[in-house]
């Protein structure tokens, strides 16, 4: 099997070990336009500074060639110390900083290519693919590098092209274009707002610590506001059980039995889990009035004492609350309800109807992306240091505002009241594309095509239901089938929660459980005749090398059946 992988970062290295450890012999070719392969945009030392934490610590994160703490174990403690993290090399709940994991997702590709197996591993850097074509006798890759165009056709094709940016109204800069301004706006709450945030601290003061507490010292006036819709800061990270102890009633089988495809799918599932969080932390279930909530209203209340208080205040006690779950190695019963159900949801948000996936983003999907989403301790007390100074605000933007850009700055306008910055950064992080952002033209057109021939609508990104078939663009089309797009912006919007190095992990290991699934397992009885309704009943996408092609079934308004490229 010949097969390619675009885009090196760690869902591209996950996908990598899987096929040294399971796949038979082939010949798989890495693709990074870069000139670093292993760290992806989010580890990267280009990317990132050296105070930019990563949210995930050694107990979590899935090992490649060995784990992260191993690793760390055997770095030189010069390098331990520049990162920040002498002594806690061996702490598989220390969180490092991001640069620290490019380290070692680059280490680990650097060990795959020297241990391949029974592979051949070839790794083409600074070699941007330019177009992808599926064709059914395989994926033809057109690619630039050092000057020269390059075309290969493949069995099998990995799409891990990562992190993409969302065209929007208002083209906000990064973090690069802010570090001499004096009053800087950032859009999003979350780590890497936080992490803009402490860049530019570092830039304009010192932090300064004295034990127990952290202070911060500007070297010159300025000023950073975090802008978010609800205003909250994120919570700090709070212990749990690790592998997390099963639930007994919101399991998988159980939402199996009460999720159909259709409305009012999210009101029984709310009921389970709601039944689920009373059985384990009744004090929580009264303190809200869990009773009386429903799927809509449930993160209003889930919220509310949050939103009633000062988020630095909150922080502050926040804070001390996780400090005390590690210290007992204890976890509120709630938080930890919370982070063991939002899988379990996860799983199901494919299945929804467009309006309870819409219900479900308004509400319950708020809850879990905060508690899965805590933070490292030390991001939350350089927070806190710097609004303590007097360099850092929390603004609440609420649910409708307006961003302008003007000849003196920025300008935001929200319930009633102006904010005007000298410049502004946007870290609201991944947001979730449609059909249309697609990177590769040929393959964009094709996707295009195939999602109006299927009635779905392309600005949703990839069919809901190609996590099942291990992320193939269509299983049943013999081009499109060939090709797994592990893309997350392409995939959030169907799967909410994917966007951690865990569930890269899970979506490679899906993927090539795929690709070495036998042909004649592929076509059962029930997919054989799924095949034949939808060959009497659908409209047909042909991707031959003449182009790409819908023939409606029904005829024309004229009075024939009009073939439309």
């Amino acid at each position: 099997m010949r097969l390619a992988i675009i885009g090196i970062g760690p869902t591209a290295l996950y996908t990598l070990k899987a096929l040294i450890d399971e796949a038979p012999p082939s010949h798989v070719v890495l693709f990074e336009a870069g000139v670093r392969a292993g760290p992806g945009t989010p580890f990267s030392d280009l990317h990132n500074s050296g105070d930019a934490l990563a949210n995930i610590a050694g107990v979590e994160l899935p090992p490649l060639m060995e784990t992260l703490n191993q690793w760390a174990c055997r770095q030189p403690a010069r390098r331990l110390e520049a990162w920040g993290i002498a002594g806690e090399a061996g702490n598989d709940r220390a969180f490092f900083p991001r640069v620290a994991l490019g380290a070692y997702f680059a280490d680990q590709l650097r060990l795959m290519l020297a241990r391949p197996g029974r592979h051949v591993i070839t790794l083409r850097q600074r070699a941007k693919v330019t177009d992808v074509i599926a064709r059914a006798d395989g994926t033809v890759l057109r690619w630039h590098s050092h000057g020269q165009d390059h075309e290969e056709v493949f069995d099998r094709l990995v799409i891990a092209t990562g992190y993409s940016t969302p065209r929007r109204k208002v083209d906000v800069p990064g973090a690069s274009e802010i570090r001499q301004a004096s009053k800087v706006g950032v859009l999003g709450s979350s780590l890497s707002a936080i992490d803009v945030a402490v860049d530019l601290a570092r830039r304009n003061g010192r932090f300064e610590s004295d034990g127990a507490r952290l202070r911060y010292a500007a070297d010159r006036d300025w000023h950073v506001t975090l802008l978010s819709r609800s205003g909250l800061l994120p919570e700090a990270d709070f212990w749990f059980p690790h592998p997390p102890e099963p639930l007994d009633l919101f399991t998988d089988a159980a939402l199996a039995r009460i999720v159909s495809g259709q409305d009012g799918d999210l009101d029984r599932a709310f009921d389970l889990f709601a039944r689920q969080l009373r059985a384990l932390d009744p004090a929580y279930a009264e303190a809200i009035g869990l009773d009386q909530a429903d799927a809509d209203s449930f993160a209003d209340r889930h919220f509310a004492r949050r939103m009633a208080s000062d988020p630095f205040a909150w922080a502050v006690r926040d804070l001390a609350d996780a400090r005390r779950s590690h210290r007992t190695k204890r976890a509120e019963a709630w938080r930890y309800a919370l982070l063991r159900m939002h899988e379990p949801f996860g799983r199901i948000v494919p299945l929804l109807s467009k309006r309870d996936l819409g219900r479900f983003e308004r509400g319950l999907k708020r809850c879990f992306t905060d508690n899965y989403a805590a933070v490292p301790h030390l991001s939350i007390r350089r927070l806190l240091a710097m609004h303590e100074a007097g360099v850092l605000a929390v603004k609440r933007l609420g649910d409708s505002y307006e961003l302008t850009r003007e000849e003196q700055g920025w300008r935001i306008r929200s319930a009633g009241r102006d904010l005007r910055f000298d410049a502004m950064a946007d870290a609201r992080g991944q947001q979730a594309l449609g059909l249309p952002d697609f990177p590769f033209p040929t393959l964009r057109l094709q996707l295009c095509a195939h999602a109006v021939a299927h009635h779905r609508d392309g600005n949703e990104g990839l069919p809901p239901n190609s996590g099942a078939n291990g992320y193939s663009l269509d299983p049943c089309d013999p081009a499109l089938s060939r090709i797994h797009c592990l893309a997350l912006p392409f995939l959030l919007k169907r799967h909410p929660f994917i966007q951690g190095l865990v569930e890269s992990a899970a979506m490679a290991q899906a993927s090539v459980a795929v690709m070495l699934k036998p042909a004649d397992q592929h076509v059962g009885r029930d997919d054989l005749e799924a095949m034949i309704a939808r060959l009497c009943d659908d409209t047909i996408v042909f991707c031959g090398s003449s182009g790409v092609f819908t023939i409606p079934r029904a005829p024309s308004p004229g009075g024939e059946a009009a073939v439309q490229p």
